[in-house]
């Protein structure tokens, strides 16, 4: 996820009433323009959006939201864009109001002089038009009826035992159905037999047609899309497999005998990223306008710097609009001190991090560790140390020797005792839990989700939420159970 190619960007500012041209010759780097008008106010404005929508709706949220975020970013980029000389291939984003330019030294500190302008941020790696389209392959059809699913005979490992998953399945009922997680990630294996029933499919593309069918402006994005390549092909080609390994603990459903998949009715949508705050925001609003409900991000970006405050901004309109962030804590136990052991995007606060434990319950030496520190952040002056932001909020198992598919195209499992291990196989299984939350109540709004977990996890280490395993061990019975009693079960967000 660390891979993308920059495009060229030619532009004139406009200065003190006269127009400067940027230097042709001077290098240029993409950044991301962000403008003065957000949505909520920082730091406090998400909790206090949080506390007025105590008992609001998911899905009128997400209606509600999405169109008071582009009604912003059409209400002042415009002019913006325009003191940019419109330059052609400037990427206006709306989940935050920003946009993004290739700017010299001279021309940025120009932009950043311009009233409208908050704040300029790196916006990563930037990726070119594909030279030729991308094909999806094989194509699966579009299932008709609602998605069936049994227990049978399949193997049940012991991860999703400890984590009470098989009462949900066989007491409650619920399996995940209706409910779609976003896999930001390095693709999925569409083709494996665990995976293939449960692929989202975009219901109003038509696959490999080369053309935009539902006009969001991507071609041929059938299975979700790969914004590094800008292309619909989103097949997890390069090892380890990591997004294949991650959507089997989420929704493996068992078809080859052993059930991998924490909600094996949940559909999955492949979403392939750089981890740049542009690719993220593509993303992320990829999910919003195409119903994801729950975003996993398995993966943990170190050394932001202000940068933090950005994805913190992306983060928190993201889950007003309704959408579910997960993400492991991180593996740098060893190798770093607190406060930066946890980092992006794990360590926003409205993003659900998720720690881990061994099979005895200990926490691994890898496992990274809170709390959080935003007192140095921009705009985001707040959890100083040393008491700080305690993450991760909730734990699960981060391995050895859970039950995986294999990454690759053939079929079948890795060994019972495989060494795979590491916090971005935590965060599935929270995922595949807020996945069984939300088909309990498909209303449940993002902070709520967060508190019941926390408020029915098993308590690990000492009393209450800490900063080594937040408010414990996941359990998918008590928490689906307290899901389905609606938005009274749990209030504000924490």
């Amino acid at each position: 996820m660390r891979c993308g190619i920059g495009l060229g960007l030619g532009l004139l500012l406009l200065v003190a009433g006269g127009p400067l041209a940027a230097d042709e010759e001077a290098p240029r780097r993409p950044w991301l323009l962000l403008l003065k008008t957000q949505l909520l106010e920082t730091p406090g404005g998400y909790p206090a959006f949080c506390k007025a929508q105590a008992t609001a709706k998911r899905g009128a949220l997400r209606t509600s939201v999405v169109a008071k975020l582009k009604a912003i970013a059409d209400a002042e980029q415009p002019t913006l864009l325009e003191a940019l000389g419109n330059p052609k291939d400037a990427q206006r984003l709306w989940l935050v109001n920003g946009i993004v330019v290739r700017l010299d030294a001279k021309a940025l500190e120009a932009a950043k002089a311009h009233a409208l302008v908050l704040h300029a941020y790196p916006a990563g790696m930037l990726p070119a038009p594909p030279k030729k389209p991308g094909r999806v392959d094989p194509v699966h059809r579009r299932r008709k009826k609602p998605r069936t699913w049994k227990l049978g005979k399949k193997t049940v490992p012991w991860n999703l035992e400890q984590l009470n998953v098989p009462r949900v399945w066989k007491e409650l009922e619920i399996i995940g159905r209706g409910v779609t997680v976003a896999m930001f990630d390095t693709g999925i294996n569409y083709e494996h037999e665990d995976l293939a029933k449960n692929i989202w499919i975009n219901p109003d593309e038509k696959p490999n047609n080369g053309r935009d069918d539902d006009k969001n402006g991507l071609v041929d994005d059938y299975y979700g899309y790969c914004f590094v390549q800008m292309t619909p092909e989103v097949m997890d080609r390069s090892p380890p497999k990591h997004g294949s390994l991650t959507s089997s603990v989420v929704a493996g459903d068992g078809t080859g005998g052993t059930q991998t998949g924490v909600a094996p009715g949940a559909q999955l949508m492949a979403l392939r990223g750089a981890g740049g705050p542009y690719n993220a925001c593509r993303a992320f609003q990829y999910a919003l306008e195409e119903g994801a409900d729950v975003v996993n991000m398995s993966f943990s970006i170190p050394n932001l710097g202000h940068t933090r405050g950005l994805w913190r901004r992306m983060a928190e309109h993201a889950s007003a609009a309704g959408l579910v962030l997960i993400s492991g804590a991180g593996n740098f136990g060893r190798q770093t001190q607190v406060p930066v052991q946890i980092r992006i995007p794990e360590g926003i606060p409205c993003v659900i991090c998720a720690g881990g434990v061994r099979k005895d319950l200990s926490v691994p030496v890898f496992t990274s560790k809170g709390p959080v520190e935003w007192s140095g952040v921009a705009f985001y002056e707040d959890h100083p140390l040393p008491g700080g932001l305690i993450k991760p909020d909730v734990s699960a198992f981060p391995g050895p020797g859970i039950a995986l598919i294999r990454g690759g195209r053939k079929d079948g499992y890795l060994p019972e005792d495989n060494k795979r291990r590491g916090n971005s196989l935590s965060a599935p299984h929270v995922a595949g839990v807020v996945a069984l939350m939300l088909e309990a109540d498909p209303e449940l709004t993002p902070w709520a989700v967060k508190s019941i977990l926390e408020a029915t996890a098993k308590d690990l280490d000492a009393e209450g939420k800490d900063p080594n395993t937040g408010a414990g061990l996941v359990d998918a019975f008590a928490a689906v159970s307290r899901a389905k009693q609606g938005p009274q079960a749990t209030t504000g967000a924490k």
